[in-house]
């Protein structure tokens, strides 16, 4: 059998899962179970799938936080309308501010997630990296929580409830996004941050 992918064209034999090249002209000879080489072939099968799970794992939360990233963008305008109509229900244009800037510290915790999960696939597993792991958690829950304080229909009857709620989290976003950001320079500067050279 041949690898289809154009970049692999790997040779393997479909009896035994093995490379094709210690076989050499004995085709179709492969008629005795090698418990060995069979075990090896299904370890390399078993770690190639667990690398791809891996790889899949942080590669949808890039996305996932990408593509939530565009979403947020074109939250602009509808802040911009939600501004305007609480201009209307007696609040200055000072006091509507808080909104704009909500949608700005979403968009940088989103910019920042996106790229926590490059960093993370790259990590060997260790305290330094658990700790990065629960700040990261702890960021993306708080910036979740944020972006549906924002997407929600304000009234007038809501409006003090849901602005002091908006102003909270969208500090405690700032603070927990600094404190990911320190984290991973401080690791960088005395060195706690272990790869995988994989």
């Amino acid at each position: 059998m041949v690898c289809r992918n154009q970049n692999c064209k790997a040779e393997f034999c479909w009896v035994c899962l093995g490379p094709w090249e210690p076989h050499g002209s004995a085709w179709y000879n492969c008629n005795r179970y090698n418990e060995d080489d069979a075990k090896a072939a299904r370890d390399a099968q078993e770690r190639s799938r667990a690398a791809l799970q891996r790889y899949l794992f942080y590669c949808n939360r890039y996305m996932n936080h990408m593509q939530s990233l565009r979403f947020e963008h074109k939250l602009y305008a509808q802040v911009k309308q939600k501004m305007e109509e609480m201009q209307q229900h007696n609040m200055s244009w000072i006091e509507v501010q808080f909104l704009k800037k909500a949608v700005d510290v979403l968009c940088q915790c989103r910019a920042t997630l996106m790229y926590t999960y490059v960093f993370a696939f790259y990590l060997k597993k260790n305290n330094q990296s658990i700790i990065f792991e629960n700040n990261q958690a702890d960021l993306e829950n708080a910036t979740e929580v944020l972006s549906g304080y924002l997407e929600r229909d304000i009234s007038q009857d809501s409006l003090q409830d849901i602005k002091k709620k908006v102003q909270d989290k969208y500090r405690y976003c700032e603070s927990r996004r600094r404190v990911l950001l320190q984290h991973v320079h401080e690791g960088y500067e005395k060195d706690l941050w272990e790869y995988i050279e994989d």
